[in-house]
């Protein structure tokens, strides 16, 4: 079996048999492809060594300068197509089976909004949902409210239908990554307020989609418009910052351990498989403390030591 046979086949597999979204088969067809391309769409399987596997990564770092979060990404999807070929007995022997090849990435803390920009942010969407009164206003309102207070991923939140919502409540079922079930919640009578406004400006909208947001012509909200419209939204409450659905996923994460709420609890909100991937919040909480602290000055506002 060639490399292009084997991509194609084992998106095949991810699609029936795992019944993996859409969104994950793309991105696993976009990573394979590169794969196939570069190291030869008929070459067999069987024939791929751990030093084309090195080569490859090489060539990905060093001569088309791709960052190492987008290499090591890439191999966890080549390395998921030889974990099946070898499973499925198609090749004898799976090419990362003791391979030594580590990339490391930058260590960088998640980029989360300040308190003022939270403010600014809610503010702007309250106001326009309040004064325009639109279903666009609406929706977005309601949008940024639950990005902040959730911290769901744009597509979760996208893909929720009336059906898994809880208005009374104010309980969301969340179909996260590898379709893993979860449910989050709409806390404090400012976000289930929200919900209800937007509800009854959708309630006079003639759709035949079930998604829980819709436009003013009925269709879904995808992710993308989410995105430039909250954009815009952050431009017009006069943040200096190119503000993300991701950015109030940190910004969310963040508040909660602030608020001292147990990470494993964040970990389930979040959806995260390993805690490991929640800790890291903890770190932001820590660089949070210590600016706090640094501003306090304590000996500096009272009078204290002078360098020696």
């Amino acid at each position: 079996m060639d490399i292009l046979t084997a991509k194609n086949s084992f998106l095949n597999y991810c699609r029936i048999a795992k019944t993996l979204s859409p969104h994950t088969v793309r991105a696993y067809q976009t990573d394979l492809a590169h794969m196939a391309a570069k190291l030869g769409c008929h070459i067999p399987v069987s024939s791929i060594s751990r030093d084309d596997l090195r080569a490859y990564v090489g060539g990905m770092l060093q001569e088309q300068g791709l960052k190492a979060t987008s290499v090591k990404r890439r191999m966890a999807t080549v390395k998921l197509l030889f974990k099946w070929l070898e499973r499925e007995e198609t090749i004898p022997l799976n090419p990362f089976h003791r391979l030594d090849l580590s990339i490391r990435l930058p260590r960088r803390l998640p980029r989360a909004l300040t308190v003022e920009d939270i403010r600014k942010l809610l503010e702007r969407a309250r106001h326009e949902a309040e004064v325009g009164g639109t279903h666009s206003a609406q929706v977005m309102h309601f949008i940024v409210i639950a990005l902040i207070v959730t911290g769901l991923r744009v597509g979760e939140l996208a893909g929720v239908d009336l059906s898994d919502l809880n208005e009374a409540e104010g309980v969301i079922l969340v179909r996260g990554k590898g379709n893993r079930e979860r449910q989050v919640y709409l806390p404090g009578a400012t976000a289930k307020a929200a919900l209800q406004a937007y509800l009854k400006t959708r309630a006079m909208i003639e759709t035949e989609s079930d998604r829980l947001l819709i436009s003013s012509y009925g269709t879904p909200v995808t992710p993308p418009r989410i995105r430039r419209r909250l954009s815009a939204l952050a431009d017009r409450a006069g943040l200096t910052r190119h503000v993300t659905p991701h950015m109030l996923r940190h910004t969310a994460a963040t508040q909660l351990i602030e608020a001292g709420v147990d990470i494993r609890f964040v970990q389930k909100l979040l959806g995260h498989a390993s805690i490991a991937t929640t800790q890291i919040y903890t770190q932001v909480s820590d660089t949070s403390l210590r600016s706090t602290l640094e501003q306090a000055d304590t000996l500096g506002r009272i009078g204290g030591q002078r360098g020696r």
